[in-house]
Parts: structure tokens; C-alpha cells; sequence
């Protein structure tokens, strides 16, 4: 019970999901695109296109495309805001980041054959795939009920020793909730209403996809390509709830909750595409993301800290029934990410003009967590998965315009809210609109892209109070590449 007390705990301090249970889920099978600067301000729309390196994380049939080997990389700088309204009361917090987004060297070969395989090329890239950069403050006045309320309910007929060590035991030894007198398994708390609530959460981490790939040339009609790849996964989340009486009804001062989960893990999948040009200008393509199974490890803990008008104060840890303090708590789990299924239409018109349309099917439903080596077998967990999540149709646009060395790009993405009609988060859906310029010579190469991505969504704190994040993100990336 204990490790299943833990894991329920690691995943309750996400701001993507309302239900708790769902967050490993979504948050490492929705991956967006464009790690190199011209997918990216061409939306990532590159499904059917090819000839850049990041479109190994679309469609690998695009590595077939290549006639030059290529160097490239492509820095990135992330600019989030977050906005919150809770309570009526509107808070905002913003974080930077630069990272590497981009990396890859493809080796083009020619086979000289004037028919069937005309040109091959392998390659190896690096593209960071998500990112979980945020930081979010909500902050309001609650009139209906306190944290301290939702240790009471869950404490409420349990001698003290019978309670939770990682929850409810600490709000008992911090005295936010203490037995009346002459009983020993009923509560009250000091905590009165109104009472100004405060939560802090700081995020961390990204996703990497570092992939071998092969595509073949088939007399510059058909392209086809595979991708083997290994999936990094690194995830860092820090929350403060918060409470304070502003109004000094009572001794009661203040209580701090921090938890701190860390996540690592790590993957392979493999993807297999074609394009195809049936006619002049036309490019169809299509592409298949296989399930990848990650293995993920979390570290959580978590302290709770109280203050009082009379100078007491006290910081308490999990500890078990005989009073030891309980260490980091670790769990081990696989994700197995749903399958993705990708199809595009791209036109070129000689190097003048390119317009590339990718649609990205995925059913986030049929996201599975499977235990390792433990007591729990999660069946509950993937049966919520099952009724809170649905299919989706990623849409992907963009369009690039060609004036001698110089090109002028844009695009637009769309990716639906994963979650079915009766949940909260309905409408958590992401857009991005994106635009960049590209310098290119004969052996030299230079983009930059920006997006602009916009989502709002909705967070619980506990009980039904509910917050509303809306999620601003800048993202800038610069490619620098070789052709030789």
C-alpha cells in the first residue's frame, strides 16, 4: 500500500490533467514538432516535404530525399508565460530556457543506377520533442474550504497512527489538524475561513529523440525510410500549496506543503514512411510511429512546514508508525505510448514554392502504464486512461516562398484537447503559429523560426477548486548547416 500511496502522490502535482492518474500518460505521448528552425516556422509540416533533418521525427522516408550529406544544429530559446485566475484573483509567472534542439549529420550516397535505387543516405539526429518548462503561481481567497478540510474528511474515524504518513500523518504532527478532546479518531483543525491559498509550481525538463535512420531513393519517384530511436525523458516538478490568515482570526499563522517528484526514463521506438510524387508538383506521404515502450523511475517527497501566532513552529517529514523518517520514495513503471499514425500532401513548385499539410492521427486512450517489479498492476489507472481519453487529428500547415537565396516561411498547427467531453480539460487544446526566414547557398545554410503557442487548461488544487492556466509560450530557434 505504501508504494501505491507514493505513486498516487507523484502524479498529483502536474498542471495538465484534472484527474490525477492520467499525467504520465498525456504528458510523455503528446510531442510536438519542429526542432530545426525551418520545420518549425513551417509548422512542422514535413511529413510529405523531406530534405530537412528534424522530419526524421515525422516521417524517415524524408532522410530518402537528401542528394548532399549535411551537417546541422539548431539552439533554441524558450520564453514561457503563465497566467492563472483562481478565486477571481488573476497571478502571472514567466520562465526562460535555452536549450539544444537540434543535431544531425545525414551521409548521402549516389548509386549512379539510372533506374530502382538512385540514391541512399543514413543518418543521426537529435530532436528535443517536448518541453517542460513552466512556472505557475495561483493565488486566491477561498471562503468554502481549506486543504486542512480535505485532511479531515480522509482523516476523519482513523486513529493517528492508521493515517497516511505522506499526507494527512503530516498535516496531524504540523497541528493543521489535531483529534478533539476525548476522542482519538476524530479532527478539527485551526484553520478558519476565509483563508488566502497560494500555489507555486516550477517545472523542468524535455523530451529527446536521438535516431538512426535509412531512406532510399527509387528512381526519384518513391522514398522510403525507417528510423530506430532512443527516447530520453527527463522531468523535474516543484509545488508549494500554500495557506495563510491574513485576517488573524486565531493562532493559526500559516502551513506550507512542498512536493518534489523527479522523473527519469528512457525508450526506443521505431518509425517507418514513404513519400511519393505521382505527378508533378504533388507529394503524398505517409508514416508510421510505432508504440514506444519508456521506462520511468520517480523520486518523491514531500514536507510540510506551520507556523503559529504564539512563535511555534514546526517541519515535519513522512516517517513510518515508529516514528523513522521514510526516505526518498522511488517507483518504477513502463509507458507505452500510443501509436501515431501520420499523413501529408505537400506541393513543390520547382525552388520557387513549397506548401506542405500533415495530418497526425493518434488515439491517446490507448496509452498503457505496466508495472515493474512491484505489487500494483495499474489495471485502474489504464481504465481511467480508457474514459478520459480520446482520438485526436493533429493538423499541421505551412508554406515556404523561395526569392533567390533567401526564403520566407510560415505555419500552423493545431492539436485538439485529448480529453473526452465530460472532463474538465475538454478544451485544452494547443495552437501555434509560426513564421521564420532561411538563408541558403550552394554548401551553407542558415534559418531562424519562431512559434507563438497558446493553451489554456484547467487545474484542480483539491476538492472542486478549480484554477484556470493559460499558457503562453515564445519559441526561437537558429539553424546553422553544411552541405557537402
Amino acid at each position: 500500500m505504501k508504494r501505491l500511496y507514493i505513486f498516487i502522490l507523484m502524479i498529483s502535482i502536474t498542471i495538465a490533467a484534472s484527474t490525477q492518474n492520467l499525467v504520465d500518460a498525456l504528458r510523455y505521448s503528446q510531442t510536438f514538432a519542429g526542432s530545426s528552425a525551418r520545420a518549425l516556422s513551417m509548422g512542422g509540416a514535413f511529413g510529405s516535404l523531406g530534405g530537412d533533418i528534424s522530419s526524421v521525427s515525422i516521417n524517415p522516408a524524408g532522410i530518402g530525399v537528401y542528394r548532399k550529406s549535411e551537417f546541422s544544429f539548431t539552439p533554441g530559446f524558450l520564453y514561457a508565460i503563465d497566467k492563472s485566475e483562481y478565486k477571481s484573483e488573476k497571478n502571472e509567472d514567466f520562465k526562460y530556457s535555452f536549450k539544444l534542439n537540434n543535431i544531425g549529420f545525414v551521409s548521402a550516397v549516389k548509386t549512379n543506377n539510372p533506374t530502382g535505387v538512385t540514391g541512399y543516405s543514413f543518418g543521426f539526429t537529435y530532436n528535443r520533442i517536448n518541453d517542460f518548462n513552466n512556472n505557475i503561481m495561483i493565488e486566491g481567497v477561498n471562503s468554502n474550504n481549506s486543504l486542512a478540510d480535505y485532511f479531515l474528511d480522509n482523516s476523519n474515524g482513523l486513529d493517528p497512527e492508521g493515517l497516511d504518513a505522506f499526507y494527512e500523518r503530516l498535516a496531524f504532527d504540523a497541528y493543521i489538524i489535531d483529534t478533539i478532546p476525548d476522542s482519538d479518531n476524530e479532527y478539527d483543525t485551526p484553520v478558519l475561513l476565509p483563508i488566502t491559498q497560494r500555489k507555486s509550481i516550477r517545472t523542468n525538463g524535455g523530451m529527446g529523440d536521438w535516431a538512426f535512420s535509412f531512406g532510399a531513393n527509387i528512381n526519384h519517384k518513391l522514398y522510403v525510410g525507417a528510423s530506430i530511436g532512443f527516447i530520453s525523458v527527463r522531468y523535474t516538478a516543484l509545488s508549494d500549496h500554500s495557506e495563510f490568515d491574513d485576517l488573524n482570526q486565531n493562532d493559526f499563522n500559516n502551513f506550507r506543503m512542498s512536493e518534489e517528484l523527479i522523473t527519469k526514463g528512457s525508450g526506443f521506438n521505431f518509425k517507418a514512411g514513404f513519400i511519393v510524387k505521382p505527378v508533378n508538383p504533388v507529394r503524398i506521404g505517409g508514416s508510421v510511429n510505432f508504440p514506444t515502450r519508456i521506462k520511468l523511475q520517480d523520486e518523491y517527497y514531500i514536507t510540510m512546514r506551520s507556523g503559529f501566532d504564539n512563535g511555534d513552529s514546526y517541519t515535519v517529514y513522512p516517517t513510518y508508525s515508529d516514528g523513522s523518517r521514510i526516505e526518498i520514495g522511488i517507483s518504477e513503471y513502463d509507458l507505452v505510448t500510443p501509436l501515431k499514425i501520420n499523413g501529408s500532401l505537400g506541393i513543390q513548385v520547382k525552388k520557387f514554392a513549397l506548401l506542405g499539410v500533415d495530418i497526425e492521427y493518434v488515439d491517446y486512450a490507448t496509452s498503457r502504464i505496466r508495472k515493474i517489479n512491484n505489487d500494483y498492476n495499474f489495471d485502474d489507472v489504464n481504465d481511467e486512461i480508457q474514459e478520459a481519453y480520446k482520438s485526436v487529428l493533429n493538423i499541421k500547415t505551412g508554406a515556404e516562398i523561395r526569392t533567390g537565396q533567401l526564403s520566407y516561411r510560415a505555419g500552423f498547427a493545431y492539436y485538439p484537447s485529448p480529453f473526452e467531453s465530460n472532463e474538465i480539460n475538454k478544451d485544452a487544446s494547443h495552437t501555434n503559429i509560426t513564421g521564420g526566414l532561411g538563408f541558403r547557398d550552394k554548401n551553407f545554410f542558415f534559418d531562424i523560426g519562431g512559434a507563438y503557442s497558446l493553451n489554456e487548461e484547467k487545474y484542480s488544487l483539491y476538492y472542486d477548486n478549480i484554477a484556470t492556466i493559460t499558457g503562453n509560450k515564445l519559441k526561437l530557434l537558429a539553424t546553422i548547416g553544411f552541405r557537402f
